[in-house]
C-alpha cells in the first residue's frame, strides 16, 4: 500500500502489475474501500498496470478535514495521476465510484481513453434519497460506521449472496468496518449534493462498458439500459444474479466482460 501527498493530506492507494497499454484506474463504491476490487487486479495485473485508490476516510487514508464535493474526490484522482506519471488511463468506478468517474471527465476527459462504469447511475439523487442520506449521515455521527452494516448490507447485496456466499458477505462488513465516520459523513454529503451527469452522457467520446448485477435495487438493469443508451460507444452487460456489488458476487463474469472489453483498448 502507498500512499501520496493532496492539499488535504495523504491518499492512500494501490498500484499492482504492469503492461504497456494504458493502466486501469478502478474507483471503489460507498462505503468499502480499495480492497473491493481484488478480484479484477489478481486477474488483470498480468496484462495491466492497476491502480485502486481509496477514498479520503476509507480504507487507508485519512478522513478529509472539510465536507468536500465530488469534484474534491476526482481532485485526488487526477493528483494520483500526476503523482505517477499516467497521462492516459481507462478509468472504472462502481456506484460512488461512478460518481467520481463523471467528475474525472469534466476533469480532465483528455487523459481518459476507456470508461467502465458499473452499478451507477448519471442523475442526481431523488428528494426521498436525500433525506436518506442524511438520516445515515446522523446514525454514523451517533453510532459509529457499525451503524452502515445494517443500513447498506441488504441494499449492496443480493438476496442469494447474503444467503449463500458468506465470504463476500464477510469481506464487504469487514471492508465497512474499515471507514472512519467522518469519511462517511463526507462521502454522503459529497453524493447528495452531486450534479447531474445525464448531459453528459452524450459527449462521452471513448468506448465505455457499462456493468451491473440484474438484482440491483439502486442502479438497476433499467438505469443502466437507458444510460448505455446515451453513451455513443458503449456495451451493456446485465450480470444475472447479481447485486449492487457486482464485480463481487460474479467476480468471474465481470472479469471477463472486462477482460473482452479491454483487449479492444
Amino acid at each position: 500500500m502507498s500512499e501520496y501527498r493532496t492539499s488535504n493530506g495523504p491518499m492512500a492507494y494501490r498500484d499492482h502489475g504492469e503492461g504497456s497499454k494504458d493502466p486501469v484506474v478502478l474507483l471503489h463504491a460507498f462505503p468499502l474501500n480499495s480492497r473491493m476490487w481484488d478480484p479484477q487486479v489478481e486477474v488483470l495485473m498480468g496484462e495491466r498496470r492497476i491502480v485502486t485508490p481509496d477514498y479520503p476516510g476509507f480504507g487507508r487514508s485519512p478522513h478529509t478535514p472539510a465536507q468536500p464535493d465530488v469534484r474534491y474526490y476526482a481532485e485526488g484522482v487526477c493528483g494520483l495521476l500526476d503523482r505517477l506519471g499516467l497521462e492516459r488511463v481507462v478509468l472504472g468506478g462502481l456506484s460512488m465510484g461512478g460518481y467520481v468517474a463523471f467528475a474525472c471527465l469534466r476533469l480532465f476527459p483528455e487523459r481518459v481513453s476507456g470508461l467502465v462504469l458499473a452499478n451507477t447511475r448519471p442523475d442526481v439523487d431523488s428528494e426521498e434519497m436525500r433525506e436518506g442520506r442524511k438520516e445515515m449521515a446522523h446514525r454514523v455521527s451517533q453510532e459509529g460506521v457499525e451503524a452502515l452494516i445494517e443500513l447498506m448490507m441488504p441494499r449492496l447485496l443480493a438476496e442469494e449472496t447474503l444467503r449463500n456466499d458468506p465470504e463476500v458477505v464477510e469481506l464487504v462488513k469487514t471492508m465497512i468496518l474499515e471507514c472512519s465516520p467522518d469519511g462517511v459523513v463526507a462521502a454522503l454529503g459529497a453524493m447528495r449534493d452531486r450534479p447531474d451527469s445525464t448531459l453528459l452522457l452524450k459527449e462521452i467520446g471513448v468506448p465505455t462498458l457499462v456493468i451491473g448485477g440484474a438484482e440491483d435495487a439502486i442502479s438497476t438493469p433499467d438505469v443502466m439500459g437507458a444510460m448505455a443508451e446515451e453513451i455513443p460507444d458503449a456495451r451493456h452487460v446485465t450480470l444475472a444474479g447479481a447485486g449492487h456489488l457486482s464485480n463481487l458476487e460474479d467476480s468471474q463474469r465481470f472479469n471477463d466482460a472486462l477482460e473482452e472489453f479491454l483487449a479492444d483498448l
